[in-house]
C-alpha cells in the first residue's frame, strides 16, 4: 500500500476495491500502518478504523495521477491471477485505444480510497539489551489522548 494523504481526519490510500486488500478491509475494518526506520532503530505504528473516502475526493486524486497509472488502474484486476504478462499488456493497450492521448480517463467504478482514522499511535525506539522504549498514545472515550509507556 502506498500512503497518498494525511490530514486531521487520518491517513489515506487508494486501491482497486475488488482486490484482496479491499475484501480484507470489508471483513475487518480495523487495521494498522507501520512506518519503520530500521537504520535508526525506530518505528511508528498507527492503528485505526478504516472508512471509504468520498467519491469526489477519489475522482480528484485519480485525475491527478499520471496517465500510465490511470490506464494501469483500468487494466489490472488487482490480486487476481493472470495467464501471462502479454495478457496484461493487451489489457493495457486496449485501454490506451479507448482513451487516446489528450482524452480524460474516468475513474474506474471499482477504484476508490480508504481513510484510516487513528485510534492509537505507538512510537518505538530500539535500545540495548532489548529494553526498547515504547510509548503509546490511545484515544479515550472523550476523544482525548492518553499516553502509556509499554514494556518491550
Amino acid at each position: 500500500m502506498l500512503l497518498k494523504g494525511l490530514d486531521e481526519r487520518g491517513f489515506v490510500f487508494y486501491t482497486n476495491q475488488q482486490s484482496r486488500k479491499a475484501d480484507d478491509l470489508a471483513a475487518n475494518p480495523y487495521c494498522a500502518l507501520v512506518f519503520p526506520w530500521h537504520a535508526m532503530e525506530r518505528q511508528v505504528r498507527v492503528e485505526g478504523v478504516v472508512e471509504k473516502v468520498a467519491s469526489d475526493e477519489v475522482d480528484a486524486y485519480f485525475a491527478s495521477r499520471p496517465r500510465g497509472s490511470q490506464l494501469g488502474a483500468w487494466a489490472s484486476q488487482q490480486s487476481q491471477p493472470v495467464e501471462s504478462r502479454e495478457e496484461l499488456d493487451l489489457q493495457y493497450t486496449s485501454y490506451e485505444r479507448q482513451w487516446p492521448d489528450g482524452t480524460e480517463i474516468s475513474t474506474p467504478y471499482f477504484w476508490g480510497g480508504y481513510r484510516i482514522r487513528p485510534e492509537a499511535f505507538e512510537f518505538w525506539q530500539g535500545r540495548t539489551g532489548r529494553l526498547h522504549d515504547r510509548l503509546a498514545y490511545r484515544r479515550t472515550s472523550s476523544s482525548s489522548w492518553e499516553l502509556v509507556r509499554l514494556q518491550p
